[in-house]
């Protein structure tokens, strides 16, 4: 079985959401994930007008940093922010790096990629839409850097996360995460462990779910 997983980098739901697919594929062999690209912050210009100065930025991501508390009470969105690194981060930068990472890697380069960028930015407090960032992360999960520095700013790697996008959006989709499974049926929202694994259970057995309740993603 197969499944797609919309998703941004700043998002913190798709932050909950990826640690806990992983967790539950790890003990599968046969699922596999397609990762693609949704922006939530589609618009550097946008966030300019909602948040002027860098600290007017940090405020408005302070809410989106604190939905963590719900999942992790020992998180301290404060320690992170106050760091001083996260100003007017946008969408496009990250994910067009993840797509880089994808280009050499396919979905497990994206997937590693994708999740160190969320560690970077959700824990550590780093600017992801920083040049220096990005090439890091590169190095630290072993991509070839020098390809990654031609790639993570190209035409095709834009167009790759816009391709992306407007898949889900004629799909349907609207927000992130999304996991479609089988190319048929859509899951929504932060949802459990025990929930995903019922779903990859359902589908290996019965080729649909049986103990959990989906909707293709056509009839949402």
């Amino acid at each position: 079985m197969h499944i797609t997983f919309f998703h941004d980098v700043l998002c913190p739901f798709c932050y909950v959401t990826n640690k806990r697919l992983k967790n539950v594929i790890s003990k599968y062999e046969n699922v596999k994930v397609k990762h693609k690209a949704f922006m939530i912050i589609s618009s550097l210009d946008d966030l300019l007008a909602a948040a002027p100065t860098p600290e007017d930025a940090r405020e408005l991501f302070r809410s989106e940093f604190s939905i963590l508390t719900r999942y992790y009470p020992d998180y301290d969105p404060k320690k992170v922010l106050d760091k001083g690194k996260i100003g007017h981060v946008w969408s496009m930068p990250p994910l067009m790096a993840c797509k880089a990472a994808e280009f050499q890697r396919g979905d497990q380069g994206h997937w590693e990629y994708f999740s160190l960028a969320q560690d970077k930015f959700f824990m550590e407090g780093e600017n992801i839409n920083d040049d220096s960032v990005l090439i890091s992360i590169a190095k630290e999960v072993g991509l070839d850097v020098e390809r990654f520095k031609r790639d993570f700013k190209s035409k095709e790697a834009k167009l790759a996360v816009i391709q992306d996008e407007e898949e889900a959006k004629a799909m349907g989709i609207r927000g992130v995460p999304a996991l479609v499974v089988n190319d048929k049926w859509l899951i929504r929202g932060v949802q459990t462990e025990e929930f995903l694994k019922q779903v990859v259970d359902d589908i290996m057995e019965y080729g649909e779910p049986k103990k959990v309740e989906l909707k293709a993603y056509w009839e949402q």
